[in-house]
């Protein structure tokens, strides 16, 4: 089974803070993952409470979404944290999402961010493997963990327009992290990645479904809408005589008429598998009783023909 291995067209992230949750970091070096953050360690180097958000698009160029029978991302994480202005040691994890790729890196931001569908909450350090785990504090508790190569095979995923589409959120409380874009001065492989396993197959065209043929009912058309109801109370005291739904829908088709909402003409429609009795919402006031008398004023007609 061919792979390719696959880097971003485009990357970003974004911070929801008040001070730059309209500012695009599409060309920034690194790309950050964060829930909380203080100065020393945050995008800006200002403030606590940054979030941040990391997007990836990849391009699958000719390989059919069909094809494609397992994604693998893979992260290269030199750097994460327990920060925030109140902490409590628990995973560094992140949060994976499918999102539309109708985003660009140049113009991103906070504010215009699209959200996602949920894929899979992937823990990348647990709170026991942290040898401090439960330990509070603020600022930062703990130092800086490295936790280098990640491969997380994705649960599912989405070929929209050719593109896979990502989005990478933290996935735990006071977790803040980084690693490099596209845009950095390093190997590819400390780069996001995918790893796309795929098979080409032919597929064979569905048989074209044949068209039953519609017979026309033969009709009187009635030339008032008067003259069209007492047509239609004609066929209710049939329906009435024959006393059993089943018994009255093995005399019907697949053609019924009903009156427009407009002046006094009808039309006959043809429509598979609808419902014996009609609807409400094309019938003028004037004729509201005639559904109350609780028959169906919409009828199915089959050859017309209706005997006792």
């Amino acid at each position: 089974m061919p792979t390719v291995t696959l880097l971003p067209t485009e990357d970003a992230y974004v911070v929801g803070n008040a001070y730059v949750d309209t500012k695009n970091f599409g060309k920034d070096t690194k790309l950050w993952i964060s829930s909380d953050s203080y100065p020393a360690f945050s995008v800006t180097g200002k403030y606590y409470h940054e979030t941040a958000w990391t997007y990836l698009k990849f391009n699958l160029g000719n390989i059919k979404p069909e094809w494609v029978k397992s994604v693998t991302l893979h992260l290269f994480i030199p750097d994460a944290r327990f920060v925030g202005s109140s902490v409590q040691v628990t995973d560094l994890a992140i949060r994976i999402y499918s999102v539309t790729p109708d985003w660009s890196e140049t113009t991103i931001t906070w504010a215009n961010k699209p959200t996602g569908e949920f894929i899979q909450r992937v823990i990348l350090l647990g709170c026991q493997e942290t040898g401090i785990c439960g330990k509070t504090g603020s600022s930062q508790v703990g130092g800086s963990f490295n936790i280098g190569h990640v491969r997380i095979p994705l649960l599912f995923w989405r070929v929209q327009n050719g593109y896979i589409s990502l989005i990478i959120q933290p996935g735990a409380d006071n977790n803040a992290m980084w690693t490099y874009s596209r845009e950095a001065n390093v190997p590819d492989n400390q780069k996001p990645y995918l790893e796309v396993n795929y098979e080409i197959t032919e597929t064979t065209p569905e048989p074209t479904p044949e068209v039953p043929e519609i017979i026309e009912p033969i009709i009187e058309r009635p030339e008032t809408v008067d003259l069209l109801f007492s047509y239609m109370r004609g066929i209710r005291e049939l329906i009435v005589r024959i006393g059993e739904t089943e018994k009255a829908l093995s005399n019907v088709g697949d053609t019924f008429v009903y009156p427009v909402s407009v002046g006094s003409v009808f039309e006959v429609l043809v429509y598979p598998k609808r419902s014996l009795f009609g609807y409400k919402a094309k019938i003028k006031p004037s004729v509201e009783k005639e559904v109350n008398l609780g028959f169906p004023w919409k009828i199915k007609i089959k050859n017309a023909e209706f005997t006792e």
